[in-house]
């Protein structure tokens, strides 16, 4: 009995060995295992961090490329903008990614003050402030008969050469179909060749004292004192009859009268220039000098009353405007020496009639003082070595004072003997006309705003 408990013990134990020995064996087993995955994933692991480094040196040579052919553009560029590369940079323009255009220089370009203000004007529209608060336009002297200034019409510019009138309101230069002389005689205006043209067709007919003009309304840029009034209303002459402007120094007439003088009620170019606000103070002034040269020629200033450098003062006599349409107003008197010639009389101002004109009864009167033989045209001749005495004007109460001497006006006669004609002259008209020879004494201030003429004396 005690031999078969032995046995079963000693069968317990082997079985319990043998169980321990498995369980070891296995253990190992997994461990291999566990060592072999292990070592797979560290193999991967070292791969990707290798293929990561090679990835970073492929950028970083990347990189390296890219530098250098912007270094090398840079280059390139440097040499193209090189005068010594021009040529090889047009060869190589059409390989390049850019185009380079190049910009017109005009050389020894002279800039002028008719320049500056254009550019003003262009960019007070364009920007809609005023750069430009005057303007100036030289005025050129003709004998003391005639005093023009210069205009232009169109984009790009027509020039013309023209008479500043306050007596008229309208503007008009010869057209391309004119065949009067006179047409063919000055720079005419053509349509076709300006952008700015509108066509407008209204008729147009007016007559002047010496002459008459007729043709149609248009539309387009006139500029003048470097002002460039937009939409301005002009006319086209298709006929100018007779010899009045055959021999004339302009081309056409600069109206600045009143809006009610226009033949078709248009709106003038100094109402124009107010509304496109190209000036400061809406009216402009007058200055003519006397001499009979260019150099003497005096300014039609638009936007001022400062006429200090031809009047010397900036003090004014202002009279009202009693009659819109001429700048008229009431002249209180008229005296030659110490005689007097007429009280009150209506009168005007008139920058386009060249000497001083007076109704019938009143240049009879003057006529008898100064002692002058009248001729057919109206004219009053005498020798150049009669004393004549001063003419004095009386204007709200001011006295302006005109020497005698400087009412005469030389003139050679069909046979060439020289004599001396008075300023005055005889005009069936109900007003008396301080034109050209009353002006060039006295600088004049037509404003708009105030409905008034001012009168400073010129040096």
């Amino acid at each position: 009995m005690r031999g078969r408990i032995l046995l079963l013990c000693a069968l317990i134990c082997l079985f319990v060995i043998l169980t321990e020995a498995r369980q070891r064996k296995v253990n190992r087993s997994g461990s291999r295992s566990l060592a072999a995955k292990s070592g797979l994933r560290n193999q991967r692991s070292k791969a990707s961090r290798g293929n990561r480094l090679s990835a970073r040196t492929k950028n970083a040579r990347k990189r390296r490329r890219n530098a250098a052919k912007s270094n090398r553009r840079r280059r390139n560029l440097a040499k193209r903008s090189s005068p010594k590369s021009k040529a090889k940079s047009n060869a190589s323009s059409s390989r390049s990614s850019f185009v380079t255009i190049p910009l017109d220089f005009q050389k020894n370009f002279v800039r002028t003050t008719d320049n500056l203000r254009l550019e003003k004007s262009f960019l007070a529209r364009r920007y809609g402030s005023s750069f430009a608060k005057t303007g100036t336009a030289i005025l050129t002297n003709v004998a003391n008969m005639e005093y023009t200034c210069k205009m232009s019409i169109g984009t790009p510019y027509q020039k013309f050469k023209v008479l500043p009138d306050t007596g008229s309101s309208d503007i008009w230069v010869p057209g391309p179909h004119c065949e009067s002389k006179a047409c063919r005689k000055h720079n005419d205006y053509r349509p076709g060749k300006s952008s700015t043209y509108v066509e407008d067709g209204t008729p147009f007919d007016i007559v002047y004292g010496s002459g008459s003009v007729a043709g149609e309304e248009a539309e387009d840029t006139v500029s003048v004192a470097g002002l460039a009034v937009t939409n301005q209303t002009f006319a086209i002459t298709i006929e100018e009859p007779g010899s009045a402007f055959v021999t004339a120094s302009f081309d056409g007439i600069l109206g600045l009268g009143y809006q009610s003088l226009s033949v078709n009620h248009v709106k003038t170019l100094v109402q124009n220039m107010c509304t496109q606000k190209l000036i400061t103070n809406c009216e402009f002034s007058i200055c003519m000098k006397g001499g009979g040269s260019s150099s003497r020629g005096g300014a039609l200033i638009f936007g001022s009353s400062n006429t200090t450098a031809y009047s010397g003062s900036n003090s004014y006599t202002y009279t009202p405007v009693t009659k819109e349409g001429y700048w008229q107003f009431n002249l209180e008197g008229i005296y030659a020496g110490s005689t007097k010639v007429v009280g009150s009389v209506p009168a005007m101002v008139d920058s386009g009639t060249s000497l001083l004109t007076a109704p019938p009864r009143i240049f009879e009167k003057i006529k008898k003082i100064i002692g002058c033989t009248e001729t057919s045209s109206g004219a009053c001749w005498m020798k150049c070595s009669k004393k004549i005495p001063d003419i004095i004007f009386v204007i709200a109460g001011v006295k302006f004072r005109i020497s005698g001497e400087k009412t005469k006006r030389r003139v050679r006669t069909r046979k060439g003997k020289i004599i001396c004609i008075s300023a005055w002259t005889k005009e069936n008209f109900e007003l008396v006309i301080l034109g050209d020879a009353f002006i060039m004494h006295f600088c004049t201030v037509f404003d708009l705003t105030n409905n008034r003429i001012g009168f400073a004396a010129s040096t």
